[in-house]
């Protein structure tokens, strides 16, 4: 194994020699990460590197675009540099963090012993084998690094790729103890955690990853459906708007933002609906659940002006106007009408916005009228007629799921009720965007309505 390079500093020096290692390039990263000069070069570089090239300047065109966190554009420049170890490890970097596990680990495999090898080219192996589902390969891997934080995340993911599922999350916490910014631990504790149904326990993980340097945007968009779950629309949104600003056209995130949205836009709604509802219920309080003098109550009983409601329609020259009603009579009307914060002279304002200011509540013959009323043999009509709707003919947003379910249905292709319905346990558990988790509540929700997944 190659020995531990020392900190990458120069970036313009590392991106003409090409002859990094796999230290040298996780350190390039993170400069990238944490010095903005570091990624001005390398932004500068890239930009006066001509296209199509091939050989060296495919090479170095790879490095930067790598270093710079666009894996899907380093990808195909590494595969045009040629045959180099370097071009082959920022070809299998590339695709590991494009979910092409199985490809990374073919190729990392092959470096090892290579004059690229070292410690985090066993970091990646390990992780690539693991998620591809070679447990073997992850565990020989992680039994090759010195002791410390990376090996204990090796240990741990390649003991989830057996499904050691809490085995695997004391590794990860251990690495922790031993490397509290150990993004890569944290990112598998968060998502054995949120597949758990341990939601605050795993925002809590996701958020201190998101607080590093250049953490993965998967944990900015799992972060953001967490959120979503949880009603706090406004930090899901403020997430999703990170990961836009480095890609504003991904399509998750997109999605994310555009359902927080909506969500926003629902709530504040529902806010001005209650607050309405408030405005109408003191409108309607009674004028004699107030202290008057003799003379205000007689003058307003003489206008028939019973409720706050009835009042505030009135100006003060209005008042002001009728037989016996004088200063002060008006300013006990203005005390009154100011502990509900209310003002004479309203009903212009509240005609524009929509308000009723009628002050008596409907009777059981005015409901009738605006709804249409109908007698007791209509109901059990109606009743009977609702029984016997099919709920599978529904869409799934009727089951009331949650953000991330629904969407990981969405995914699938499923619509309906009916359409979930015939889904099988087996295959929603077994699903990348469904898992576990989800399927449980899914289940729960169809049990409700008497349905059923199909066995």
């Amino acid at each position: 194994m190659a020995p531990a390079a020392t900190p990458v500093t120069d970036a313009q020096q590392f991106l003409e020699r090409l002859s990094f290692g796999s230290e040298d390039l996780r350190s390039a990263k993170d400069a990238v990460r944490t010095s903005r000069e570091f990624r001005r070069v390398v932004e500068t570089t890239l930009r006066g590197l001509p296209e199509l090239a091939g050989g060296a300047t495919s090479l170095k065109r790879a490095t930067a675009l790598y270093l710079l966190s666009r894996p899907e554009a380093a990808a195909p420049e590494a595969k045009k540099a040629g045959d180099t170890p370097q071009a082959q490890l920022i070809h299998a970097r590339a695709a590991l963090e494009n979910g092409q596990p199985a490809d990374a680990a073919k190729v990392l495999a092959s470096l090892v012993s290579t004059e690229v090898d070292g410690p985090s080219l066993l970091v990646d192996l390990a992780t690539a084998a693991a998620l591809s589902g070679d447990s073997s390969t992850a565990q020989k891997a992680a039994s090759k690094l010195p002791a410390g934080a990376d090996a204990l995340y090796a240990q741990g993911i390649a003991l989830e790729s057996e499904g050691e599922y809490a085995d695997a999350k004391e590794r990860y916490e251990a690495a922790l103890a031993k490397d509290a910014h150990h993004g890569r631990a944290l990112f598998r504790l968060a998502l054995r955690l949120d597949l758990e149904g341990q939601d605050a326990k795993a925002l809590e993980t996701y958020q201190r990853l998101m607080a590093l340097p250049g953490a993965p945007v998967n944990a900015f968009l799992n972060a953001g459906l967490l959120l979503e779950d949880a009603g706090r629309f406004q930090e899901a949104e403020a997430a999703y708007q990170r990961v836009l600003k480095a890609d504003p056209n991904h399509v998750r995130a997109r999605l994310g933002l555009r359902d927080c949205h909506a969500s926003l836009n629902m709530h504040f709604d529902e806010d001005s609906e209650r607050r309405e509802d408030r405005v109408k219920e003191v409108l309607r309080t009674p004028i004699s659940e107030f202290e008057l003098s003799v003379r205000s109550r007689n003058c307003l009983a003489k206008m028939n002006i019973e409720t706050l409601g009835d009042l505030v329609r009135k100006t003060e020259a209005e008042l002001l106007a009728y037989k016996n009603f004088g200063e002060t009579s008006l300013q006990e009307i203005k005390d009154i009408l100011a502990q509900k914060k209310l003002r004479l002279g309203m009903q212009v304002e509240d005609d524009a916005e929509g308000l009723d200011l009628r002050t008596k509540p409907a009777s059981d013959d005015d409901v009738s009228a605006l709804f249409g009323g109908r007698d007791e043999d209509e109901d059990d009509d109606e009743d009977e007629d609702d029984a016997g709707g099919d709920p599978r003919n529904d869409g799934i947003l009727s089951l009331g799921l949650s953000t991330r379910t629904r969407r990981a249905l969405e995914a699938l292709g499923v619509g309906t009720v009916g359409e979930l319905t015939e889904q099988s346990e087996a295959a929603l558990r077994e699903s990348k965007t469904v898992g576990v988790t989800s399927t449980l509540e899914v289940q729960k929700k169809l049990k409700d309505l008497g349905l059923t997944l199909r066995p």
